[in-house]
């Protein structure tokens, strides 16, 4: 599951990027941000122009430009981001990019469109790539490869065999594979001719 500072990072790093898939964490993160950030800007807006309209009377919001709500530049900020991110979890839950035109419908677009990027992701591969963190682990010897359990674990095997004592035997196998590596990789025998 990807963290709320590494959606954020993702979004902004790929903000061009509308080819492969995106998790729903990864986007659930950024619209949460989104959502707060726009709410946040519009209620500083709405306080200022209370402000002003107490200070100056209502003409004063008539000469306001729309350029000087915060709101303005927050929506400026996550569009491309946000945009770009939709397209993705739309490729990962099964479906066309061009499904964010749907946004264009009055009312009801924008909630089928969350809707849309609320259903799971995809478990194989697509023509847009891999599942993004659901395959990673390799088959396990001596287990199911399927149990949930033993996939989670799979990353602690190291932290497991750390209080093993060394036999001689995996001592001679490590020997062996560091000099293996030495002679190819430091060595280079020359080629054949």
């Amino acid at each position: 599951m990807t963290g709320p500072f590494s959606a954020l990072n993702l979004a902004f790093t790929q903000l061009v990027k509308f080819s492969g898939r995106a998790t729903r964490s990864e986007f659930w993160w950024v619209f949460l941000a989104y959502v707060l950030c726009v709410s946040g800007a519009a209620a500083y807006d709405a306080m200022t122009v209370m402000a002003l309209v107490e200070t100056y009377g209502a003409n004063a919001v008539a000469m306001i430009d729309f350029t000087a709500f915060t709101a303005t530049w927050v929506l400026v900020v996550f569009a491309l981001p946000l945009l770009s991110l939709t397209v993705r979890r739309l490729h990962d839950a099964g479906f066309s990019g061009f499904w964010v035109l749907v946004n264009m419908v009055p009312g009801i677009g924008g909630l089928v469109l969350l809707a849309l990027c609320a259903l799971p992701g995809q478990n194989g591969t697509t023509v847009h790539g891999s599942p993004i963190g659901r395959s990673i682990a390799k088959p396990l010897r001596g287990k199911r490869a399927d149990d949930p359990y033993a996939k989670a674990m799979q990353g602690y095997a190291v932290l497991f065999d750390q209080d093993r004592p060394v036999t001689p035997e995996m001592q001679a196998a490590r020997k062996e594979e560091i000099s293996d590596y030495y002679r190819s990789r430091v060595l280079k025998p020359a080629a054949s001719a």
